[in-house]
């Protein structure tokens, strides 16, 4: 496998000036020296409990879609489902679900929308979370694109049922071990573990709490740079499954946790504050990744086309047209 060349001084400078300019309170990683990534910071905060570190606990949101998107494709290899396998398999009282395959899920294109009341506690635990989620939900019958993170929670419920084992216990045992990291969910970290936002500490566990396989981790941004290019990125058949869901030229596609519009693999998280977002040349490998927490999603979706200027040198807008 080709060695990625190292980011150049210029694009260093060009990503600077943007953390700067949007005032951003985070750190963008890039490609360094073989699989260690350059870290550039940019804090605007004086509080060490705000200050954002390669090496410390953050909130992945939606960017923890892409791994359980890889699990749904472990369980397909080892021939325990398919992309085809309806949902009425597992709950013959979803309504549609015998037309909801998993493949819809992964596309977020099942009718399935969220419908959740505000909780005061955060769900104790997997079992909790399922039952929650099989409460609070609504199933249209209309298969159009519809980015719902409850797509992502049923595909971790799925992964719990397929493979007898807890959704976390899955996940680290087949993909993330193997790639040499690890995750820890809402329930196992304590307030000064984390990056902190502007959130109260209870309110960000309550709103993990509701995304079971969408957004109910904490990962340190290193270790995120480590799974996406050791359980993805290099292993070459696993990223052809993805890159061949991809439709006509020019559009985007979602597929398991990441947009795909070749050459280009890109995605972005938030939750309560904290934002992330990263756009990769599959081809390349070439990687830019920002994590923050002082940016509304407008401001994120806005500075994540910057950013893949400063990178790629090239302009793009995040797309509303999705193919699925």
């Amino acid at each position: 496998m080709p060695v990625k060349a190292a980011a150049g001084q210029q694009q260093v400078a060009d990503i600077q000036q943007v953390l700067r300019e949007n005032k951003v309170n985070g750190i963008v990683l890039i490609d360094g020296h073989v699989h260690n990534p350059r870290v550039i910071s940019n804090q605007t905060s004086d509080d060490p409990r705000l200050v954002v570190k390669a090496d410390r606990l953050f909130p992945i949101a939606s960017f923890q879609k892409l791994m359980t998107g890889i699990a749904i494709e472990r369980l397909v290899e080892q021939g325990k489902l398919s992309l085809a396998t309806p949902l009425s398999r597992y709950w013959p009282s979803i309504p549609h679900g015998h037309q909801i395959s998993i493949q819809r899920l992964m596309m977020h294109t099942s009718g399935l929308t969220n419908q959740e009341p505000p909780l005061n506690r955060p769900l104790g635990g997997e079992k909790e979370q399922e039952h929650y989620l099989l409460r609070h939900y609504r199933s249209s019958g209309h298969f159009t694109w519809n980015y719902a993170d409850i797509d992502f929670s049923i595909l971790a419920m799925i992964i719990r049922t397929a493979s007898r084992r807890s959704y976390r216990g899955f996940l680290n045992q087949q993909i993330l071990r193997p790639a040499g990291m690890q995750v820890k969910s809402y329930q196992q970290v304590r307030p000064g573990q984390v990056t902190r936002s502007g959130d109260d500490w209870g309110q960000l566990q309550t709103a993990m709490s509701k995304e079971l396989g969408a957004g109910d981790v904490f990962c340190t941004p290193q270790d995120y740079w480590r799974f996406y290019h050791r359980a993805f990125l290099e292993q070459p058949h696993l990223l052809r499954r993805f890159i061949a869901k991809h439709g006509p030229a020019g559009k985007e596609t979602y597929f398991g946790g990441t947009y795909i519009e070749p050459p280009y693999l890109h995605a972005n998280g938030y939750l309560s504050g904290y934002s992330c977002t990263l756009y990769c040349n599959y081809r390349t490998k070439q990687t830019i990744m920002l994590f923050a927490n002082n940016l509304s999603y407008s401001q994120l979706r806005s500075l994540s086309g910057q950013l893949y200027h400063a990178y790629f040198g090239d302009y793009r807008e995040e797309q509303s047209q999705i193919n699925y």
